[in-house]
């Protein structure tokens, strides 16, 4: 059992709560019990600075929210940044759309359904992805045809290595599937998002990935912000474990994005392989259905296996590693990549 210190800091006369050796497994999806040397949570982009311009911990730091992206594969030597910053405010409103400002603290699907609820569009696909808002813009999360970046309007930023708060207009974060100008630039710490929100009934839905439109249809529903967000939802429940029952990321491994010969390679040893047009000369191929024809999908090996509803997910069983579940993962992709000659990768970050 671990063993926690809890001391006060004194930042402009406000006490921060710092706690020491530490358990992360209330902070990582994946249930992996390893500790921290140093645990702060800040509530305001202030005192964050401080924490920075007063030198208060040790040169390794990493920013965390639900962790629901993350695999410590051992104890992490250095100091965890939670942020606590929940604020949900409408800074600017038009005819058909408004600008809502979210803090990095804010759990992502509370964002969610807080836009359904005040009948604004844009995330409803986005619907019960795990995490904070804070994860939204590094991680550029998407769903059903959508994603973070299609309603991003700018990314407020602390530096640590300048000390100094930044804005990126949503143009300048260098989105791409999976990826951002924060991904590559760790020392940024996302401090708040700003959303640009469609007001209904100026919002159009999007429901041409997969089969969103014939659920809702076969619902018997009309789509509607409320009806995609529930279809979403179950959707998402039907094929993730709940992280209090078996621990897990959600989607380990992104959807490779292959060329046109590659995909004719493919599709000429499997006729009836799942595919999305990326433009005109890439194709995307469900990284799910390449691990479950290699045969991995329900195999478990000691204490992770590979979901058995969405071979896109890993779980731990109980008790895991990080180790052992980036093993699994490492076998998965040899696996793939001798079956079909693709190269798929995480889209969880490995911590050391």
């Amino acid at each position: 059992m671990e063993v926690v210190i809890a001391t006060i800091v004194e930042l402009e006369n406000k006490a921060m709560r710092v706690e020491s050796n530490i358990s992360l497994l209330p902070y990582n999806t994946f249930g992996v019990d390893v500790l921290c040397s140093e645990f702060y949570q800040y509530s305001s982009v202030e005192e964050l600075e401080k924490l920075f311009q007063e030198g208060l911990f040790a040169s390794k730091w990493l920013s965390v929210g639900g962790g629901s992206n993350l695999l410590f594969l051992q104890d992490f030597h250095g100091a965890i940044l939670h942020s606590s910053i929940k604020e949900i405010e409408v800074t600017q409103e038009r005819e058909q759309d408004v600008e809502v400002r979210v803090g990095a603290g804010v759990v992502w699907d509370d964002f969610v359904a807080w836009s359904v609820e005040h009948d604004l569009g844009g995330v409803e696909n986005l619907s019960y992805i795990p995490g904070c808002v804070g994860a939204s813009p590094v991680q550029n999360i998407g769903a059903y045809g959508v994603e973070a970046k299609d309603v991003i309007s700018e990314v407020e930023v602390f530096d640590t290595q300048t000390g100094s708060v930044s804005t990126f207009a949503g143009s300048a974060c260098s989105f791409a599937y999976r990826h951002s100008l924060f991904k590559t630039n760790p020392y940024y710490i996302v401090t708040y998002v700003t959303f640009r929100l469609t007001k209904s009934p100026h919002h159009k839905f999007s429901l041409s990935y997969g089969n969103l439109l014939s659920v809702i249809e076969g619902n018997g529903v009309e789509p509607s912000l409320r009806s995609i967000r529930e279809v979403v939802v179950n959707v998402r429940k039907s094929k993730l474990p709940e992280p209090s029952v078996l621990g897990s990321a959600g989607s380990f491994f992104k959807n490779p994005l292959i060329s046109i010969a590659q995909f004719k390679d493919v599709k000429e040893r499997y006729p009836n392989v799942p595919f999305f047009e990326v433009g005109e000369e890439k194709i995307k191929i469900p990284a799910g259905w390449l691990i479950e024809q290699c045969g991995w999908k329900g195999k478990r090996v000691g204490n992770v296996g590979v979901y058995d509803k969405q071979a896109l997910v890993l779980v731990n069983y109980g008790g895991a590693t990080g180790s052992e579940i980036e093993s699994l993962a490492n076998d998965i992709c040899s696996s793939v990549h001798q079956e079909f000659g693709l190269k798929i990768e995480p889209e969880v970050c490995f911590i050391r």
